[in-house]
């Protein structure tokens, strides 16, 4: 049995829950357990206290990419437990996002390598796939073959002095083998879930079954939203737990499109497969 727990979300519903921006799901397969991702505070302590998470236990955690809502809890997680960190070797760009035409920024990356490493925490960074825990394995650098979806075209990054347009080439997911095909947890789906999960089928030769996460369908547009809608519905998909930057808006379309195969996923909630 695969267990998941959302423990950060952008909303909340029980008391004492904290929620903000951001995401980190908890991952527990035949005894083995990983960490996606840690929201942008330390939130992701507070409610694993709440939800019976041990993060001591956990040594090993899957950084989906490099922006602070995903990242940003490292540091606070380091404060119970030394782990590594599987993830893309673009993580540590500098980051940044443009609020508007006049040219301000607003930075949306993570502290650099050297910050983490003298916390005691290590990296695996690769641009392929990697097995973490038995069956559960990071995508590797997701290919985009649609001509629907994209990339938000206000992230920048910093190189050389230059800021050059940020395609977030190291958006990664997570793939999880199950009996009947592969399970896929979003970070972001910076890369568009479409081509992340038809990149996932060509890798590892299995069908997507459902996934979790966040699919950045919320500031999508409106051809990419609709578009996204109808190539689910080819799909099939067993469960699909949208969060995070998904919005509730278009979480609950998707809910009015696929009925109870749709999970509203937000702090606390389980999601289990056989």
């Amino acid at each position: 049995m695969i267990r998941i727990i959302t423990l950060v979300e952008n909303t909340a519903t029980k008391a004492k829950q904290r929620a903000e921006h951001g995401l980190s799901m908890f991952i527990e397969r035949d005894g083995e357990r990983v960490l996606f991702d840690t929201g942008q505070t330390d939130a992701v302590v507070h409610n694993a206290k709440l939800l019976g998470v041990e993060l001591s236990g956990i040594d090993k955690v899957i950084l989906s990419h490099g922006h602070y809502d995903h990242g940003g809890g490292l540091k606070h997680i380091a404060d119970f437990s030394k782990f590594t960190v599987f993830a893309h070797p673009e993580i540590f760009r500098k980051r940044y996002s443009k609020l508007s035409d006049d040219g301000n920024l607003r930075y949306i990356g993570i502290e650099d390598r050297s910050f983490y490493e003298d916390l005691g925490v290590e990296f695996s960074l690769s641009e392929k796939p990697q097995e973490v825990i038995g069956g559960v394995y990071t995508s590797g650098f997701e290919n985009m073959t649609t001509d629907f979806e994209e990339v938000d075209r206000n992230f920048v990054y910093e190189k050389d002095g230059e800021f050059l347009k940020d395609d977030v080439p190291d958006d990664m997911s997570v793939v999880i083998d199950t009996k009947d095909g592969v399970f896929v947890l979003f970070g972001c789906a910076h890369r568009g879930i479409i081509n992340i999960m038809r990149d996932v089928e060509k890798k590892f030769g299995k069908k997507v079954v459902g996934f979790a996460g966040g699919t950045h369908l919320g500031p999508a547009s409106k051809i990419q939203k609709e578009r996204t809608i109808e190539a689910l519905k080819r799909m099939d998909l067993k469960v699909m737990a949208p969060s995070h930057c998904t919005g509730l808006m278009m979480t609950s379309k998707l809910f009015c499109e696929f009925g109870s195969r749709v999970i509203f996923n937000n702090v606390g909630s389980v999601v289990e497969i056989d």
